[in-house]
């Protein structure tokens, strides 16, 4: 488990980050559309884009560890609903920057540089800030995003300056194509998480892998997105006249050691009987012992007396 004191510090960084660099994409709105600088306009747009995420991770950052029996899942369709509402919203407004930018020339004051750039040192801040927490995936996936956006910043503030036609164009075009992408990123994932469908990731090969390693005779590992973290649902094979007192204890641990992976928010684990127990039932007739063993009838994972 992940010590909650630094989970809030990383939940504290998020949050800074947001309440900065809100006010700096509001900035840029303002001044892009008085000076008509589509740069700083594009860049406003991407802006919101990374201060929303960084709100909805701080939040998440602060309640994934915390949760009980009643943890509300619904909180992770949260973020993704209003993931999808937010980037279908900017990426029509990035569109639109991008097509009027198109055949009309502009000349903007050489100072509005210093609003691109200063998201650039805010951003290159956060990224030394989020070095103490690379420990994190999630972390770690915001630092490269970090770096790129401080290229684009930089490229924008001077774009600005020389306020060369092509230039501008070629500058809009690659931070809107950023956007798309990264919109495109988003809009899968939170889809994924909404319709509850398993995806392919490593994570359940990893996790297979140590479950085995531990002497687990693993059938199974399902991984399902939640917003930005993941549902791990593992089902291993047990004798079926395991006690019930050894298969809560081994599910207990298989939970333990899933929980050290990062990212990972919900973990279900279920036991079943070995496919060589089933085929002796069905070949002798024979039933299950009566008590203190997994209940085959009544599914993978629940164990039961009958």
């Amino acid at each position: 488990m992940i010590p909650t004191e630094k989970l809030n510090s990383a939940s504290r960084v998020f949050l800074y980050s947001g309440i900065v660099l809100l006010p700096l994409s509001i900035l840029e709105i303002i001044y892009g559309n008085l000076f008509s600088s589509y740069i700083l306009l594009a860049d406003a747009y991407h802006g919101f884009i990374d201060s929303l995420t960084a709100f909805l991770f701080s939040v998440l950052l602060k309640v994934i560890y915390r949760r009980t029996k009643r943890f509300p899942l619904g909180l992770y369709n949260l973020e993704s609903l209003a993931m999808l509402m937010v980037s279908a919203l900017i990426l029509f407004l990035s569109v639109s920057v991008l097509l009027q930018s198109f055949g009309r020339e502009a000349s903007t004051p050489s100072w509005l540089s210093s609003l691109a750039w200063a998201g650039g040192l805010v951003t290159l801040g956060i990224y030394l800030l989020e070095r103490r927490y690379n420990w994190l995936q999630l972390v770690r996936a915001d630092m490269l995003h970090s770096k790129l956006d401080i290229v684009l910043e930089a490229l924008s503030g001077v774009g600005i300056i020389v306020g060369n036609y092509f230039l501008t164009i070629a500058i809009v075009t690659t931070i809107v194509g950023f956007i798309l992408v990264d919109t495109a990123r988003e809009v899968k994932e939170a889809i994924l998480s909404l319709v509850g469908a398993n995806c392919n990731s490593p994570l359940a090969e990893r996790i297979e892998t140590i479950l085995s390693s531990y002497g687990f005779n693993v059938a199974r590992v399902y991984v399902r997105r939640l917003g930005s973290f993941y549902m791990i649902h593992v089902i291993v094979r047990m004798p079926s006249e395991t006690p019930l007192s050894k298969v809560y204890k081994e599910k207990k641990k298989a939970e333990r050691i899933v929980q050290t992976f990062d990212g990972v928010a919900v973990i279900d684990v279920r036991a079943v009987p070995t496919k060589v127990d089933r085929l002796k039932k069905e070949v002798r007739g024979v039933g299950v012992p009566r008590a203190n063993t997994i209940n085959e009838k009544s599914g993978p994972g629940h164990t039961s007396v009958e």
